[in-house]
């Protein structure tokens, strides 16, 4: 009994009656390149809330498929809402989940696009609501070993370890980041010189594999295999994080008082 869409209400009073941690999956539908399906981000979010919520015993929430992605926009398929509407539909899910009784919410977030708004609900949930928040990315960092870049070798792979039926291989790009924006040099991503632009992925590639500029992506490097024991070690780390947080006093967790 971990997936809260697929129990009744009364095992949800059950479970909140004893237990006041859940897990939030939220992710994006975005390009992903010609290889990877468009709902990557909160297919694997929900692949790792999944595999945790089961093995930590945690009521998992239903993710949340739309995020921060405009950037994206001009690539078919994508879909996205501004941050203010984001992080006011995440805050308002979180507070009906609170009303019944959870007082901890770990977020999943399968899309870097969504942090920077995902933390800021964070804090107002601990200082405004006396909940405490977490915000876990739903890709292991290590996997940049394999390949950088969004929807690169090592996003890819991840794609390959929790659903292969949905990547066209075949279709897996190498291709190389454009270095110049008009006439001016992009450094990274969406820096030239000592300053930051609002890029688009389309700035620096048509084929969606995007990363630093000028950098060589090969998405087809990517391999179920190559990441196994890296995505083992993350769900194991993310079993015991999750474990802490549920056994914690949430007096402990929130904002102190003033002095």
């Amino acid at each position: 009994m971990v997936q809260l869409a697929e129990i009744t209400w009364t095992d949800a009073r059950d479970y909140f009656s004893r237990c006041d941690t859940v897990i939030l999956p939220v992710g994006s539908t975005e390009q992903h390149g010609p290889h990877n399906p468009l709902g990557t981000d909160f297919l694997n979010a929900e692949a790792v809330s999944r595999v945790v919520g089961e093995r930590t015993e945690t009521l998992v929430l239903p993710v949340i498929p739309v995020g921060v992605s405009e950037h994206h926009r001009q690539f078919p398929g994508t879909l996205w809402v501004p941050p203010q509407v984001f992080r006011e539909y995440v805050k308002a899910v979180a507070l009906s989940v609170v009303s019944h009784g959870a007082r901890k919410i770990i977020f999943i977030n399968g899309h870097g696009g969504n942090t920077a708004s995902l933390l800021e609900v964070a804090g107002q949930l601990r200082r405004e609501h006396g909940v405490f928040a977490l915000v876990i990315l739903a890709f292991p960092m290590e996997m940049l070993e394999i390949g950088g870049g969004h929807a690169g070798a090592g996003e890819t792979s991840a794609n390959l370890y929790w659903h292969p039926h949905l990547v066209r291989m075949e279709r897996a790009p190498k291709t190389e980041q454009r270095r110049s924006l008009g006439p001016l040099e992009m450094e990274g991503l969406g820096r030239i010189g000592r300053a930051m632009f609002p890029w688009d992925t389309i700035d620096l590639s048509d084929s969606g594999v995007v990363g630093s500029a000028g950098a060589v992506l090969d998405a087809s490097k990517a391999s179920a295999e190559k990441i196994r024991p890296i995505m083992e070690r993350f769900l194991g780390e993310l079993c015991d994080l999750v474990e802490r947080v549920k056994k914690a006093d949430l007096k402990e967790l929130l904002c102190r008082p003033h002095l």
